[in-house]
């Protein structure tokens, strides 16, 4: 096993190009720009296959890669399950780095899943316009709160640290996808609806060594193990709405595993 670290999109076919030139076997990449850069490569290497998590499914699909994605609707659901739960105002927010496609099918499913909880909640979407931009994420979501929004479901990668920092200084909700950022605001995180990579990774390593590899397109979600929870004890002995909060949000994530519910994938823009 190698691991290499491609900062520079300029570099990302090469890279690919020297690892199967040395007959590595399988090659795991991440995130869309490293997703185009295989949908180019792979061809030239059928004997290499190659595995990309978290991109655009490749059109056309190649013999010899596969994408892995996750039901983010999914986490959005829960997410807006926990937040109606524990919100004061009825107010929730979104948080998002750039409006892609699938930030919208979050969007709609934490809308409708906040409704179940109350019927007059509202949701307003934000986007920091950058993954990596913790000042501007603390800049959107203090005006969140400014407006009376009172619970924060931040998905913005690095900026999520700035939402995480505003949320503590007003002393508000915020549900992320990082369960490090517990550790930021352990007061103020109540809930985190991740990723389990690890499993991604075996699912997807196990399929590219199988005798029987099934190229295209996967998604995983809450019945694959591969979207998690975590709450915060903190943050529970500090709210009193955290408890029946925590087992709605329980029982929302059971019905989503057996597939009581299905969160359906809808990119329609709010109007």
């Amino acid at each position: 096993t190698r691991f290499l670290e491609a900062l520079d999109p300029a570099t990302y076919e090469n890279t690919l190009r020297t690892l199967a030139r040395r007959n590595t076997d399988v090659v795991v990449t991440t995130f869309f720009a490293m997703g185009a850069a295989v949908q180019t490569v792979a061809p030239e290497f059928p004997d290499t296959k190659f595995v990309v998590i978290v991109a655009a499914p490749h059109d056309p699909p190649v013999p010899n890669a596969r994408v892995a994605g996750y039901s983010t609707q999914e986490n959005g659901y829960l997410a807006g399950t926990f937040a109606a739960s524990v919100s004061d105002s009825g107010q929730l927010g979104l948080i998002a780095g750039v409006p892609l496609p699938y930030v919208w099918a979050d969007y709609n499913a934490m809308l409708s899943a906040a409704r179940l909880v109350n019927p007059d909640a509202s949701l307003t979407a934000a986007f920091v316009q950058s993954f990596e931009d913790p000042v501007k994420g603390k800049e959107v979501a203090a005006s969140l709160y400014d407006q009376g929004i009172d619970a924060i479901y931040t998905g913005a990668a690095a900026s999520d640290l700035g939402v995480v920092e505003a949320a503590a200084e007003v002393d508000k909700t915020v549900v992320v996808a990082s369960p490090p950022l517990v550790e930021r605001a352990p007061g103020n995180v109540g809930f985190v609806a991740s990723f389990e990579w690890a499993r991604t990774l075996m699912i997807e390593v196990e399929n590219a060594l199988s005798d029987d590899f099934q190229s295209g397109f996967r998604v995983g979600g809450v019945a694959s193990g591969e979207i998690v929870m975590t709450f915060s004890d903190e943050y529970a002995a500090s709210n009193d709405k955290a408890t029946a909060a925590r087992a709605a949000t329980e029982a929302a994530f059971e019905a989503i595993r057996s597939g009581a519910i299905t969160v359906p994938y809808d990119e329609t823009e709010p109007q």
